[in-house]
Protein backbone atom coordinates (compact mmCIF):
# COMPACT_ATOMS: atom_id res chain seq x y z
CA UNK A 1 0.00 0.00 0.00
CA UNK A 2 2.76 2.92 1.18
CA UNK A 3 5.41 2.11 -1.55
CA UNK A 4 7.17 5.05 -1.66
CA UNK A 5 10.03 5.30 1.67
CA UNK A 6 10.81 8.73 2.17
CA UNK A 7 13.46 8.31 4.66
CA UNK A 8 14.91 5.26 7.18
CA UNK A 9 16.59 4.89 9.96
CA UNK A 10 20.02 3.56 10.22
CA UNK A 11 19.82 1.87 13.16
CA UNK A 12 17.29 -0.92 14.85
CA UNK A 13 14.81 0.50 17.68
CA UNK A 14 12.70 -1.46 19.84
CA UNK A 15 8.99 -1.81 19.70
CA UNK A 16 8.91 0.22 23.26
CA UNK A 17 10.91 2.82 21.99
CA UNK A 18 9.25 3.01 18.26
CA UNK A 19 5.76 3.62 20.52
CA UNK A 20 6.96 5.96 22.47
CA UNK A 21 8.44 8.38 19.45
CA UNK A 22 5.02 7.33 18.14
CA UNK A 23 2.92 8.67 21.19
CA UNK A 24 4.92 11.91 21.71
CA UNK A 25 4.28 13.03 18.14
CA UNK A 26 0.52 11.84 18.50
CA UNK A 27 0.09 14.35 21.65
CA UNK A 28 2.35 16.29 21.22
CA UNK A 29 2.89 17.12 17.22
CA UNK A 30 3.19 20.97 17.77
CA UNK A 31 6.99 20.64 19.49
CA UNK A 32 7.56 19.87 15.41
CA UNK A 33 5.11 21.39 13.31
CA UNK A 34 5.02 25.38 13.80
CA UNK A 35 2.05 25.77 11.89
CA UNK A 36 0.01 23.97 14.91
CA UNK A 37 -1.04 25.91 18.32
CA UNK A 38 -2.40 22.84 19.71
CA UNK A 39 -4.12 19.80 19.00
CA UNK A 40 -7.71 18.72 20.50
CA UNK A 41 -7.83 14.98 20.74
CA UNK A 42 -11.43 14.06 20.39
CA UNK A 43 -11.68 9.98 19.70
CA UNK A 44 -9.52 7.33 20.62
CA UNK A 45 -10.89 3.64 20.06
CA UNK A 46 -9.88 -0.15 20.65
CA UNK A 47 -10.93 -0.89 17.10
CA UNK A 48 -12.17 -4.70 16.50
CA UNK A 49 -12.70 -4.88 12.69
CA UNK A 50 -12.67 -8.08 10.23
CA UNK A 51 -13.16 -7.61 6.66
CA UNK A 52 -11.36 -10.43 4.08
CA UNK A 53 -11.54 -7.94 0.91
CA UNK A 54 -9.64 -5.12 3.58
CA UNK A 55 -5.71 -5.40 3.48
CA UNK A 56 -5.68 -2.95 6.27
CA UNK A 57 -8.18 -0.58 8.42
CA UNK A 58 -6.07 2.82 7.28
CA UNK A 59 -7.27 1.90 3.87
CA UNK A 60 -11.07 3.03 4.49
CA UNK A 61 -10.25 6.87 5.66
CA UNK A 62 -9.55 7.92 2.36
CA UNK A 63 -9.65 11.34 1.91
CA UNK A 64 -12.64 11.61 -0.10
CA UNK A 65 -14.36 9.72 2.55
CA UNK A 66 -12.61 11.69 5.27
CA UNK A 67 -13.92 14.91 3.86
CA UNK A 68 -17.47 13.70 2.82
CA UNK A 69 -17.98 13.06 6.60
CA UNK A 70 -16.40 16.38 7.38
CA UNK A 71 -18.84 18.08 5.33
CA UNK A 72 -21.63 16.63 7.11
CA UNK A 73 -20.59 18.07 10.78
CA UNK A 74 -22.06 21.07 11.67
CA UNK A 75 -18.95 22.55 12.62
CA UNK A 76 -15.38 20.94 12.99
CA UNK A 77 -15.32 20.66 16.60
CA UNK A 78 -15.21 18.48 19.55
CA UNK A 79 -18.84 19.04 20.30
CA UNK A 80 -19.77 17.39 16.77
CA UNK A 81 -17.05 14.82 16.26
CA UNK A 82 -18.56 11.44 17.67
CA UNK A 83 -18.45 7.96 17.14
CA UNK A 84 -21.15 8.07 14.45
CA UNK A 85 -17.69 9.75 12.71
CA UNK A 86 -15.92 6.49 12.58
CA UNK A 87 -18.65 4.60 11.91
CA UNK A 88 -20.23 6.40 8.90
CA UNK A 89 -16.68 5.21 7.05
CA UNK A 90 -15.72 1.61 8.33
CA UNK A 91 -19.59 0.65 9.08
CA UNK A 92 -20.36 -1.00 6.23
CA UNK A 93 -17.27 -3.07 5.53
CA UNK A 94 -18.48 -4.81 9.08
CA UNK A 95 -21.78 -5.09 10.79
CA UNK A 96 -20.04 -6.49 13.68
CA UNK A 97 -17.86 -3.79 13.94
CA UNK A 98 -16.72 -2.88 17.92
CA UNK A 99 -15.31 0.44 18.96
CA UNK A 100 -13.93 0.97 22.58
CA UNK A 101 -13.06 4.38 23.77
CA UNK A 102 -9.51 3.90 25.95
CA UNK A 103 -8.02 6.79 27.09
CA UNK A 104 -4.35 8.15 26.22
CA UNK A 105 -3.30 6.39 29.56
CA UNK A 106 -4.60 3.02 28.80
CA UNK A 107 -3.46 2.75 24.95
CA UNK A 108 0.12 3.87 26.46
CA UNK A 109 -0.36 0.56 28.71
CA UNK A 110 -1.39 -1.36 25.80
CA UNK A 111 0.90 -3.87 23.78
CA UNK A 112 -1.03 -4.76 20.82
CA UNK A 113 -4.32 -3.44 19.22
CA UNK A 114 -5.38 -1.50 16.52
CA UNK A 115 -6.21 2.32 17.75
CA UNK A 116 -8.24 4.98 15.68
CA UNK A 117 -7.62 8.07 16.96
CA UNK A 118 -9.88 11.63 15.47
CA UNK A 119 -8.23 14.53 16.40
CA UNK A 120 -8.83 18.56 15.52
CA UNK A 121 -5.48 20.85 14.64
CA UNK A 122 -5.32 24.00 15.44
CA UNK A 123 -3.90 26.72 13.42
CA UNK A 124 -0.74 28.98 15.63
CA UNK A 125 -2.32 31.38 12.76
CA UNK A 126 -5.84 32.91 12.16
CA UNK A 127 -5.64 33.47 8.68
CA UNK A 128 -5.33 29.37 8.67
CA UNK A 129 -8.28 27.15 8.64
CA UNK A 130 -8.56 24.17 11.39
CA UNK A 131 -7.99 20.63 9.73
CA UNK A 132 -9.02 16.90 11.01
CA UNK A 133 -6.77 14.43 11.09
CA UNK A 134 -7.52 10.53 11.45
CA UNK A 135 -4.25 7.84 12.75
CA UNK A 136 -4.38 4.47 12.78
CA UNK A 137 -2.17 3.04 15.49
CA UNK A 138 -1.68 -0.07 14.81
CA UNK A 139 -0.02 -2.04 17.56
CA UNK A 140 0.05 -5.41 16.05
CA UNK A 141 2.24 -5.16 12.90
CA UNK A 142 4.05 -1.66 14.58
CA UNK A 143 2.80 1.16 12.42
CA UNK A 144 1.06 4.45 12.42
CA UNK A 145 -0.25 5.80 9.09
CA UNK A 146 -1.50 9.86 9.73
CA UNK A 147 -4.19 11.58 7.36
CA UNK A 148 -5.13 15.34 7.83
CA UNK A 149 -8.29 16.98 5.84
CA UNK A 150 -8.86 20.38 5.78
CA UNK A 151 -12.67 21.82 5.90
CA UNK A 152 -12.71 23.32 2.62
CA UNK A 153 -9.81 21.12 0.80
CA UNK A 154 -7.12 24.50 0.75
CA UNK A 155 -3.88 24.95 2.70
CA UNK A 156 -3.62 21.77 5.17
CA UNK A 157 -1.96 22.54 8.67
CA UNK A 158 -0.35 19.02 7.93
CA UNK A 159 0.82 16.96 5.02
CA UNK A 160 -2.31 16.56 3.04
CA UNK A 161 -2.20 13.01 1.80
CA UNK A 162 -1.34 9.58 3.86
CA UNK A 163 1.80 9.02 5.50
CA UNK A 164 2.94 6.15 7.39
CA UNK A 165 5.58 5.35 10.25
CA UNK A 166 6.70 1.73 10.36
CA UNK A 167 8.94 -0.48 12.14
CA UNK A 168 10.46 -3.15 10.19
CA UNK A 169 10.28 -6.56 11.67
CA UNK A 170 14.38 -6.19 11.83
CA UNK A 171 13.99 -2.85 13.88
CA UNK A 172 14.59 -0.51 11.24
CA UNK A 173 12.11 2.77 11.07
CA UNK A 174 10.64 4.16 7.82
CA UNK A 175 8.29 7.05 6.97
CA UNK A 176 6.27 5.72 3.55
CA UNK A 177 3.86 7.48 1.34
CA UNK A 178 2.02 6.11 -1.27
CA UNK A 179 2.53 7.54 -4.57
CA UNK A 180 5.57 9.24 -6.56
CA UNK A 181 3.32 12.06 -6.81
CA UNK A 182 3.03 13.14 -3.40
CA UNK A 183 6.99 12.67 -3.12
CA UNK A 184 7.68 15.28 -5.06
CA UNK A 185 5.83 18.08 -2.71
CA UNK A 186 6.61 20.69 -0.34
CA UNK A 187 4.75 17.88 2.90
CA UNK A 188 7.03 15.26 1.84
CA UNK A 189 10.28 17.42 1.86
CA UNK A 190 9.06 18.75 5.76
CA UNK A 191 8.28 14.58 6.40
CA UNK A 192 11.59 13.87 5.32
CA UNK A 193 14.14 16.85 6.30
CA UNK A 194 12.22 17.80 9.37
CA UNK A 195 9.54 15.40 10.84
CA UNK A 196 11.32 11.97 10.66
CA UNK A 197 14.97 13.81 12.26
CA UNK A 198 12.82 14.62 15.15
CA UNK A 199 11.54 11.11 15.42
CA UNK A 200 15.43 9.69 15.27
CA UNK A 201 16.60 12.52 18.20
CA UNK A 202 13.62 11.77 20.52
CA UNK A 203 14.81 8.14 20.09
CA UNK A 204 17.86 8.88 21.27
CA UNK A 205 16.49 10.55 24.34
CA UNK A 206 14.59 9.18 27.54
CA UNK A 207 11.32 10.29 27.41
CA UNK A 208 9.61 11.25 30.78
CA UNK A 209 5.73 9.85 30.76
CA UNK A 210 5.03 12.00 33.56
CA UNK A 211 5.76 15.05 31.62
CA UNK A 212 2.88 17.13 31.69
CA UNK A 213 1.20 18.50 28.29
CA UNK A 214 0.13 22.09 27.83
CA UNK A 215 -3.91 22.63 27.99
CA UNK A 216 -4.41 19.10 29.42
CA UNK A 217 -6.97 20.15 31.42
CA UNK A 218 -9.05 22.27 29.00
CA UNK A 219 -10.55 21.81 25.35
CA UNK A 220 -7.51 22.90 23.16
CA UNK A 221 -10.19 24.12 20.81
CA UNK A 222 -12.00 26.58 22.80
CA UNK A 223 -9.15 27.54 24.06
CA UNK A 224 -7.43 28.40 20.56
CA UNK A 225 -10.99 30.41 19.97
CA UNK A 226 -10.97 32.34 22.75
CA UNK A 227 -7.35 33.20 22.49
CA UNK A 228 -7.29 34.23 18.91
CA UNK A 229 -10.91 36.47 20.06
CA UNK A 230 -9.33 38.23 23.06
CA UNK A 231 -6.13 39.22 20.99
CA UNK A 232 -8.20 40.45 18.17
CA UNK A 233 -9.91 42.41 20.82
CA UNK A 234 -7.11 43.66 22.98
CA UNK A 235 -3.85 43.25 21.38
CA UNK A 236 -3.35 46.05 19.13
CA UNK A 237 -4.37 48.74 21.33
CA UNK A 238 -2.33 47.55 24.20
CA UNK A 239 0.89 46.72 22.58
CA UNK A 240 0.28 50.79 20.65
CA UNK A 241 -0.54 52.33 24.62
CA UNK A 242 2.09 49.99 26.75
CA UNK A 243 5.12 51.74 26.23
CA UNK A 244 3.58 54.69 27.09
CA UNK A 245 2.93 53.86 30.65
CA UNK A 246 5.51 51.20 31.25
CA UNK A 247 9.03 49.96 30.24
CA UNK A 248 8.14 46.22 30.03
CA UNK A 249 8.31 44.23 27.06
CA UNK A 250 4.36 44.52 26.10
CA UNK A 251 4.94 41.26 23.24
CA UNK A 252 5.35 39.35 26.48
CA UNK A 253 3.30 40.32 29.55
CA UNK A 254 0.22 41.08 27.07
CA UNK A 255 -0.17 38.35 24.95
CA UNK A 256 0.86 36.12 28.15
CA UNK A 257 -1.97 37.69 30.40
CA UNK A 258 -4.15 37.27 27.30
CA UNK A 259 -3.30 33.51 27.52
CA UNK A 260 -3.82 33.41 31.02
CA UNK A 261 -7.63 35.22 30.59
CA UNK A 262 -8.79 32.81 27.64
CA UNK A 263 -7.08 29.74 30.01
CA UNK A 264 -8.96 30.51 33.17
CA UNK A 265 -12.49 31.26 31.03
CA UNK A 266 -11.90 28.01 29.65
CA UNK A 267 -12.19 26.48 32.90
CA UNK A 268 -14.46 28.88 33.99
CA UNK A 269 -16.93 28.17 31.70
CA UNK A 270 -19.14 25.68 33.49
CA UNK A 271 -19.94 27.99 35.78
CA UNK A 272 -22.16 31.39 35.15
CA UNK A 273 -19.85 34.54 35.03
CA UNK A 274 -22.16 36.06 37.43
CA UNK A 275 -20.57 33.20 39.86
CA UNK A 276 -17.30 34.00 39.64
CA UNK A 277 -15.42 36.24 41.65
CA UNK A 278 -11.65 36.31 41.89
CA UNK A 279 -9.19 38.17 43.56
CA UNK A 280 -6.13 38.31 41.90
CA UNK A 281 -2.91 38.95 44.95
CA UNK A 282 0.01 40.63 43.58
CA UNK A 283 -1.68 42.00 40.73
CA UNK A 284 1.29 43.62 39.25
CA UNK A 285 0.42 45.44 36.05
CA UNK A 286 -3.45 44.73 36.29
CA UNK A 287 -3.89 43.57 32.86
CA UNK A 288 -5.19 39.97 33.86
CA UNK A 289 -7.86 41.56 36.15
CA UNK A 290 -8.87 43.96 33.46
CA UNK A 291 -9.46 41.52 30.68
CA UNK A 292 -11.06 39.35 33.01
CA UNK A 293 -13.35 41.79 34.11
CA UNK A 294 -13.86 43.42 30.68
CA UNK A 295 -14.81 39.59 29.86
CA UNK A 296 -18.15 39.49 32.35
CA UNK A 297 -16.17 37.86 35.01
CA UNK A 298 -15.74 40.02 38.29
CA UNK A 299 -13.16 40.02 40.16
CA UNK A 300 -10.30 42.55 42.20
CA UNK A 301 -6.44 42.64 42.00
CA UNK A 302 -4.54 43.61 45.10
CA UNK A 303 -0.89 44.82 44.62
CA UNK A 304 1.57 46.64 46.91
CA UNK A 305 1.80 49.78 44.65
CA UNK A 306 0.21 51.67 41.79
CA UNK A 307 1.17 51.22 38.65
CA UNK A 308 1.42 53.69 35.83
CA UNK A 309 -0.07 50.68 32.96
CA UNK A 310 -3.48 51.12 35.42
CA UNK A 311 -3.64 53.96 33.96
CA UNK A 312 -4.68 52.42 30.65
CA UNK A 313 -7.51 50.78 31.62
CA UNK A 314 -11.00 51.59 32.36
CA UNK A 315 -11.34 53.73 35.28
CA UNK A 316 -13.61 50.84 36.81
CA UNK A 317 -11.07 48.44 36.54
CA UNK A 318 -10.80 47.29 40.47
CA UNK A 319 -7.64 47.47 41.67
CA UNK A 320 -6.34 48.34 44.81
CA UNK A 321 -3.01 49.17 46.44
CA UNK A 322 -2.69 47.40 49.91
CA UNK A 323 -0.80 44.20 51.13
CA UNK A 324 -1.78 40.78 51.11
CA UNK A 325 -0.50 38.86 53.80
CA UNK A 326 -0.48 35.34 55.14
CA UNK A 327 -3.73 36.39 57.58
CA UNK A 328 -5.39 37.71 54.19
CA UNK A 329 -8.78 36.57 54.35
CA UNK A 330 -11.25 37.13 50.90
CA UNK A 331 -14.56 35.18 52.20
CA UNK A 332 -16.77 36.77 48.96
CA UNK A 333 -13.79 35.00 46.52
CA UNK A 334 -14.52 31.57 44.81
CA UNK A 335 -11.06 31.92 43.39
CA UNK A 336 -7.53 33.32 44.26
CA UNK A 337 -5.32 33.89 41.48
CA UNK A 338 -1.71 33.81 42.42
CA UNK A 339 0.19 34.58 38.96
CA UNK A 340 3.57 34.78 39.52
CA UNK A 341 2.74 35.60 43.17
CA UNK A 342 6.44 35.52 44.26
CA UNK A 343 6.72 35.91 48.09
CA UNK A 344 3.06 34.60 48.68
CA UNK A 345 3.13 31.51 46.52
CA UNK A 346 2.99 29.18 49.07
CA UNK A 347 0.40 30.83 51.10
CA UNK A 348 -2.04 31.13 48.12
CA UNK A 349 -3.42 27.27 49.23
CA UNK A 350 -3.87 28.70 52.74
CA UNK A 351 -5.11 31.86 51.87
CA UNK A 352 -7.93 29.90 49.62
CA UNK A 353 -8.43 27.55 52.59
CA UNK A 354 -9.43 29.79 55.14
CA UNK A 355 -11.00 32.16 53.45
CA UNK A 356 -14.23 30.48 52.66
CA UNK A 357 -15.50 26.84 52.28
CA UNK A 358 -16.02 27.67 48.37
CA UNK A 359 -12.63 29.45 48.04
CA UNK A 360 -10.04 27.50 44.98
CA UNK A 361 -7.31 28.57 43.21
CA UNK A 362 -5.01 29.26 40.17
CA UNK A 363 -1.39 29.12 40.72
CA UNK A 364 1.50 30.31 38.05
CA UNK A 365 4.62 29.46 40.52
CA UNK A 366 7.43 31.38 39.06
CA UNK A 367 9.97 32.69 41.94
CA UNK A 368 10.83 29.95 44.49
CA UNK A 369 9.89 31.36 47.74
CA UNK A 370 9.31 29.44 50.94
CA UNK A 371 6.93 30.54 53.76
CA UNK A 372 9.48 32.92 55.45
CA UNK A 373 9.79 35.31 52.60
CA UNK A 374 13.27 33.63 51.77
CA UNK A 375 14.36 31.77 48.72
CA UNK A 376 13.34 28.24 48.88
CA UNK A 377 16.17 25.78 49.77
CA UNK A 378 16.37 22.86 47.67
CA UNK A 379 17.04 19.36 48.98
CA UNK A 380 16.76 17.19 46.14
CA UNK A 381 19.93 17.84 43.61
CA UNK A 382 18.86 14.94 41.39
CA UNK A 383 15.89 17.45 39.99
CA UNK A 384 15.70 20.89 39.00
CA UNK A 385 14.82 23.45 41.20
CA UNK A 386 11.81 24.75 39.64
CA UNK A 387 10.72 21.01 39.40
CA UNK A 388 10.79 20.49 43.22
CA UNK A 389 9.83 23.42 43.78
CA UNK A 390 6.52 22.61 41.85
CA UNK A 391 6.37 19.09 44.08
CA UNK A 392 6.75 21.43 47.26
CA UNK A 393 3.77 24.11 46.51
CA UNK A 394 1.90 21.01 45.27
CA UNK A 395 2.69 19.06 48.59
CA UNK A 396 0.89 21.95 50.37
CA UNK A 397 -1.68 22.47 48.17
CA UNK A 398 -2.88 18.55 48.80
CA UNK A 399 -2.11 19.22 52.54
CA UNK A 400 -4.98 21.78 52.24
CA UNK A 401 -7.54 19.40 51.50
CA UNK A 402 -7.80 20.34 47.94
CA UNK A 403 -8.14 18.17 44.86
CA UNK A 404 -5.01 19.89 42.88
CA UNK A 405 -4.47 19.52 39.13
CA UNK A 406 -1.18 20.04 36.87
CA UNK A 407 -0.98 22.08 33.48
CA UNK A 408 0.99 23.74 31.41
CA UNK A 409 0.34 27.18 29.83
CA UNK A 410 0.39 28.45 26.18
CA UNK A 411 2.54 31.56 27.37
CA UNK A 412 6.06 33.09 26.59
CA UNK A 413 7.49 32.04 29.64
CA UNK A 414 9.79 29.20 30.58
CA UNK A 415 7.82 28.80 33.96
CA UNK A 416 4.11 28.58 32.81
CA UNK A 417 3.14 25.04 35.11
CA UNK A 418 0.13 26.00 37.07
CA UNK A 419 -1.89 24.23 39.72
CA UNK A 420 -5.47 24.70 39.88
CA UNK A 421 -7.25 23.56 43.45
CA UNK A 422 -10.42 22.91 43.63
CA UNK A 423 -12.72 22.07 47.01
CA UNK A 424 -13.94 18.73 46.85
CA UNK A 425 -15.26 19.26 50.46
CA UNK A 426 -15.24 21.64 53.20
CA UNK A 427 -12.25 21.87 54.96
CA UNK A 428 -12.50 20.99 58.65
CA UNK A 429 -10.99 22.56 61.37
CA UNK A 430 -8.48 18.83 61.93
CA UNK A 431 -7.04 19.96 58.46
CA UNK A 432 -6.49 23.96 59.59
CA UNK A 433 -4.51 22.86 62.50
CA UNK A 434 -2.15 20.22 60.76
CA UNK A 435 -1.84 22.71 58.29
CA UNK A 436 -0.69 25.45 60.57
CA UNK A 437 0.96 23.17 61.89
CA UNK A 438 3.21 22.13 59.13
CA UNK A 439 3.81 25.99 58.17
CA UNK A 440 5.30 26.45 61.77
CA UNK A 441 7.62 23.47 61.45
CA UNK A 442 9.15 25.68 58.31
CA UNK A 443 9.46 29.00 59.31
CA UNK A 444 12.62 30.21 60.20
CA UNK A 445 11.91 33.30 60.98
CA UNK A 446 8.66 35.87 60.22
CA UNK A 447 6.95 36.63 56.90
CA UNK A 448 8.12 40.21 56.15
CA UNK A 449 5.72 41.74 53.62
CA UNK A 450 7.08 43.71 50.21
CA UNK A 451 7.96 47.80 50.97
CA UNK A 452 6.10 49.58 48.60
CA UNK A 453 8.40 51.43 47.43
CA UNK A 454 10.50 49.71 44.44
CA UNK A 455 14.42 49.82 45.41
CA UNK A 456 16.48 51.20 42.79
CA UNK A 457 18.61 48.17 41.29
CA UNK A 458 20.23 49.95 38.07
CA UNK A 459 23.88 49.83 39.40
CA UNK A 460 24.02 53.52 40.54
CA UNK A 461 23.98 52.52 44.41
CA UNK A 462 27.45 50.15 44.10
CA UNK A 463 30.45 51.62 45.06
CA UNK A 464 32.49 54.03 42.98
CA UNK A 465 35.49 52.44 42.63
CA UNK A 466 34.13 49.19 42.02
CA UNK A 467 32.56 50.72 38.98
CA UNK A 468 35.32 52.47 37.52
CA UNK A 469 37.04 49.17 38.02
CA UNK A 470 34.92 46.86 35.79
CA UNK A 471 34.78 49.66 33.30
CA UNK A 472 38.30 50.04 33.10
CA UNK A 473 38.99 45.99 32.82
CA UNK A 474 36.06 45.65 29.76
CA UNK A 475 37.80 48.75 28.09
CA UNK A 476 41.24 46.63 28.60
CA UNK A 477 39.70 43.67 27.19
CA UNK A 478 38.63 45.04 24.26
CA UNK A 479 41.97 46.99 23.85
CA UNK A 480 43.49 43.68 23.40
CA UNK A 481 42.32 43.09 20.08
CA UNK A 482 43.58 45.63 17.30
CA UNK A 483 41.60 48.03 15.70
CA UNK A 484 43.73 51.15 14.22
CA UNK A 485 42.08 54.67 13.19
CA UNK A 486 43.64 57.53 11.93
CA UNK A 487 43.46 60.87 14.29
CA UNK A 488 43.99 63.84 13.19
CA UNK A 489 47.21 64.76 13.47
CA UNK A 490 48.24 61.09 12.28
CA UNK A 491 48.43 59.36 15.16
CA UNK A 492 46.55 56.12 15.35
CA UNK A 493 43.79 55.29 17.65
CA UNK A 494 42.90 51.52 19.03
CA UNK A 495 38.78 51.05 18.52
CA UNK A 496 39.16 47.16 19.68
CA UNK A 497 37.22 44.24 19.48
CA UNK A 498 34.22 42.80 19.93
CA UNK A 499 33.45 41.18 23.58
CA UNK A 500 30.20 39.16 23.93
CA UNK A 501 28.79 39.72 27.02
CA UNK A 502 28.75 36.37 27.89
CA UNK A 503 32.73 36.28 27.43
CA UNK A 504 32.88 39.52 29.35
CA UNK A 505 31.42 38.09 32.53
CA UNK A 506 33.93 34.91 32.23
CA UNK A 507 37.08 37.19 32.61
CA UNK A 508 35.74 38.52 35.53
CA UNK A 509 35.68 38.27 39.32
CA UNK A 510 32.53 36.21 41.04
CA UNK A 511 32.59 38.40 43.35
CA UNK A 512 31.90 41.45 41.40
CA UNK A 513 29.61 39.56 38.78
CA UNK A 514 27.83 39.31 42.21
CA UNK A 515 27.50 42.75 43.57
CA UNK A 516 26.24 43.10 39.76
CA UNK A 517 23.51 40.50 39.51
CA UNK A 518 22.28 42.24 42.75
CA UNK A 519 20.96 44.70 39.76
CA UNK A 520 18.74 44.64 37.35
CA UNK A 521 20.59 43.60 34.57
CA UNK A 522 23.82 43.00 35.64
CA UNK A 523 26.44 43.99 33.82
CA UNK A 524 24.01 44.62 30.58
CA UNK A 525 23.25 47.47 33.14
CA UNK A 526 26.25 48.63 33.83
CA UNK A 527 27.14 48.77 30.05
CA UNK A 528 24.12 51.13 29.39
CA UNK A 529 24.66 53.37 32.10
CA UNK A 530 28.08 54.04 30.06
CA UNK A 531 26.56 53.94 26.93
CA UNK A 532 29.17 56.83 25.90
CA UNK A 533 31.96 54.25 26.43
CA UNK A 534 30.23 51.07 24.54
CA UNK A 535 27.46 49.94 22.42
CA UNK A 536 26.04 46.64 21.62
CA UNK A 537 26.34 45.67 17.47
CA UNK A 538 25.17 42.17 16.65
CA UNK A 539 25.50 40.76 19.98
CA UNK A 540 28.73 42.00 20.66
CA UNK A 541 30.09 44.34 23.23
CA UNK A 542 33.01 47.11 21.55
CA UNK A 543 33.93 50.36 21.93
CA UNK A 544 32.10 53.37 20.79
CA UNK A 545 33.61 56.20 18.69
CA UNK A 546 33.69 59.47 20.71
CA UNK A 547 31.15 62.03 19.90
CA UNK A 548 31.65 64.59 17.25
CA UNK A 549 30.77 68.29 18.37
CA UNK A 550 28.15 69.77 16.16
CA UNK A 551 24.60 70.98 17.40
CA UNK A 552 22.85 67.93 19.44
CA UNK A 553 26.27 66.93 20.64
CA UNK A 554 27.17 70.37 22.53
CA UNK A 555 25.44 69.64 25.57
CA UNK A 556 27.51 67.50 26.36
CA UNK A 557 30.68 70.06 26.52
CA UNK A 558 31.02 70.78 29.90
CA UNK A 559 31.86 66.92 30.83
CA UNK A 560 34.98 65.96 30.76
CA UNK A 561 36.09 63.35 27.44
CA UNK A 562 36.39 60.00 29.61
CA UNK A 563 38.69 59.25 26.29
CA UNK A 564 41.28 61.93 26.82
CA UNK A 565 42.19 60.75 30.46
CA UNK A 566 41.39 57.44 29.95
CA UNK A 567 42.02 55.47 26.70
CA UNK A 568 45.95 54.44 25.77
CA UNK A 569 45.55 56.66 23.07
CA UNK A 570 43.80 59.36 23.80
CA UNK A 571 40.64 60.64 22.27
CA UNK A 572 40.21 60.30 18.84
CA UNK A 573 39.28 63.80 17.80
CA UNK A 574 41.25 66.94 19.38
CA UNK A 575 39.07 70.40 19.09
CA UNK A 576 36.44 68.55 17.26
CA UNK A 577 35.17 66.19 20.38
CA UNK A 578 32.04 66.74 21.57
CA UNK A 579 33.41 66.68 25.33
CA UNK A 580 35.64 69.07 27.38
CA UNK A 581 39.33 68.78 26.90
CA UNK A 582 40.93 69.46 29.76
CA UNK A 583 45.14 69.52 30.10
CA UNK A 584 46.53 67.00 32.48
Amino acid sequence: MFQVPLATSRVCFSPITFWEVISLYHNRPHLVNRKLAAVSQVLLFNVDFHCKGINHISSLFTRPAILYELRRLKELSSKYLTEEFVRSIIDCFDKNLSLEAVSDAEFGNKSNGVYISVRVLLPRMRSLEKSLEVVILDKDTNKAVFHAVSETGKVCLAPPFQYEIELSTGGIMRLNIQNFEDADSASAMWLADKLFPKLLQWSECDIDHRTVTSLSLIQADEYCMKYAELKTKYAEKLVEDWPKKAVTDPQKYIFEDLAIASYLICVWKDTPKKEICFVDCGCGNGLLVYILNQEGYYGYGYDIRRREVWDLYTEDTPLKVGSVTPESRFPDANWIIGNHSDELTPWIPLIALKSSPNTNFFLLPCCPYDFNGQKYARTNTAQSQYSEYLLYIQDICNRCGFDTKIDKLRIPSTKRTCLIGTRPTPSDSETIRNVDKYVKSRMTQKFTVKVNVEPVRNCTQLDKQLLQRLVKLVVDILLEQQNFMKKSDGETWNKGGSVTIKDLSQRMDKEDLLALKSQCGGLQTLLRNHRYLFEIVNGGVQLREPLKLNEDTKKYRDKPCWFLKNHPDGCLYDEHCAYLHTSP
